[in-house]
């Protein structure tokens, strides 16, 4: 495991292949699900909530009401890190956050510190491990951050 960051690196972990890079929380609740909801809108970071397709005024301050109005509306939270790059989160299941971010707007280390630097301050806040990995591959992790800021590289 490596957890120094090089242009080679970055080329190994957010190569181009046509799909996205997603970012995993597993074991997670509600409460966490709030404290991240929380924290995001405390952030400086660009944020917009999309309903059904369309940006969308947050009115929604609770996610248990966000994950009880996912029965009848699909949403994403879009993430704007310093025009660094772009993650969405979708709120797929209660127990599990899954965010992802397009390989192709990771130019180099400034746009991949503002993802890990994403992903550090979301494990800080919930004391958990964050997973960054290829699409759908949860059990296959690129890059673990610990919950004490850790980062690790698996290639």
């Amino acid at each position: 495991m490596k957890s120094h960051i090089t242009n080679e690196i970055l080329d190994e972990v957010f190569f181009n292949d046509g799909s996205l890079r997603d970012i995993y929380v597993l074991d997670v609740d509600l409460n966490d699900w709030q404290m991240f909801f929380e924290w995001i809108y405390l952030s400086s970071w660009e944020i917009k909530l999309y309903k059904d397709g369309l940006e969308t005024v947050n009115e929604i301050k609770s996610v248990a009401k966000l994950f009880k109005d996912k029965e009848f509306f699909s949403f994403l939270l879009s993430i704007d890190i310093d025009g660094a790059a772009k993650i969405n989160c979708h709120f797929f299941s209660k127990d599990e956050m899954e965010f992802d971010v397009n390989p192709i707007e990771i130019k180099g280390l400034y746009e991949a510190n503002a993802v890990f630097e994403f992903m550090r301050k979301l494990s800080s806040i919930l004391g958990k491990e964050i997973f960054l990995t290829e699409e759908n591959m949860p059990k296959h992790p690129l890059v673990t951050i610990k919950s004490d800021g850790t980062l690790f590289i698996h290639i």
